[in-house]
């Protein structure tokens, strides 16, 4: 809610065209009344987003929130964790800096992998409007609209199945002790979030005023001199080593893995001293992305596609 309502704030100020787009983030920075601060906040909870995105999908792992009867709510926890990706993507892409134009031509060169089938996120698809434009549309209209749908779904299988146990004991000792659980109303679990919500609002509020979000210089085709938003950096390597498919195969592979994990871990068991061997593969994943993203971070900007001017 606290994304939307700054992005309903920055979007009466920003210009979806090629030639204003980067004029108008500046603009929104420099001239509009609280602007800089609240650019800055959208971004901040943003990295909070993907952050607590993260830590949620590892407890749910850990505790096996996955496990029947809930592999749906597992399930559109990962949809909203990709449709969370899209969003960081095309508001990247909005700023229309250097890193934008790079992120941007790394997104044509992947459409045109794809051929027909990526024909949408192509710059060839309409000559009539801008592929800035169509994912600003996609940013502002589509993601929002789709998470907001998932969400609600999401949040209806926990107030079907109510919140998973903890999973202390054997998996009778679990069954157990979820019949006997007192169920709490929904609403007071909505109120813990509303709590927790003031609390992420004042630690961003606080991120915003004192690390600011930059703007680099409008973008230049034709040269790559830049590295992604971190949340993208575990990506860097793999595209050094691998080539321009790595953006590809391996989110696939990740979004295939996570979304298989209900119907490949079908015991009965949940505490995760008696799932030591899932745990180690979840622990291992976790520290490859992480490895991966400092990785990143400390390499050497390189180029990794011919970049049309």
């Amino acid at each position: 809610m606290l994304l939307v309502l700054t992005g309903v704030y920055l979007a009466q100020f920003y210009d979806p065209t090629p030639e204003r787009a980067h004029a108008s983030v500046a603009y929104i920075t420099d001239t509009v009344f609280a602007g800089e601060l609240i650019r800055s906040l959208h971004y901040w909870l943003t990295s909070a987003f993907v952050v607590t995105l993260v830590l949620h999908m590892v407890r749910a792992f850990a505790t096996a929130s996955f496990k029947a009867p809930r592999e749906m709510t597992w399930i559109t926890g990962v949809l909203l964790f990709l449709l969370a990706a899209g969003l960081l993507f095309s508001g990247t892409v909005l700023r229309a800096d250097q890193e934008a134009v790079e992120a941007l031509a790394h997104n044509n060169e992947i459409a045109n992998l794809f051929g027909v089938l990526g024909f949408w996120f192509s710059a060839d698809f309409t000559d009539n409007v801008s592929i800035i434009t169509r994912l600003y549309i996609a940013h502002v209209s589509i993601l929002p609209v789709l998470v907001g749908a998932v969400l609600a779904v999401h949040m209806l299988l926990i107030k079907r199945h109510r919140m998973s146990p903890l999973p202390r004991g054997s998996a009778e000792e679990v069954a157990a002790r979820e019949r006997a659980e007192h169920a709490e109303p929904f609403t007071s679990h909505l109120k813990h979030i509303g709590k927790w919500a003031l609390v992420l609002l004042g630690a961003t509020l606080l991120l915003a005023g004192l690390a600011p979000t930059g703007l680099g210089p409008a973008g230049i085709e034709g040269i790559e001199i830049t590295k992604p938003p971190w949340y993208f950096l575990w990506l860097y390597p793999l595209e050094n080593w691998v080539g321009l498919d790595a953006l590809w195969v391996f989110p696939g592979i990740l979004a295939l893995g996570l979304l298989a994990i209900p119907f490949l871990e079908r015991s009965p068991e949940r505490d995760p001293r008696r799932r030591r061997a899932w745990i180690a593969l979840g622990a291992a994943v976790l520290i490859a992305w992480l490895a991966l993203t400092v990785y990143g971070a400390l390499t050497v900007p390189v180029p990794h596609i011919e970049m049309g001017g």
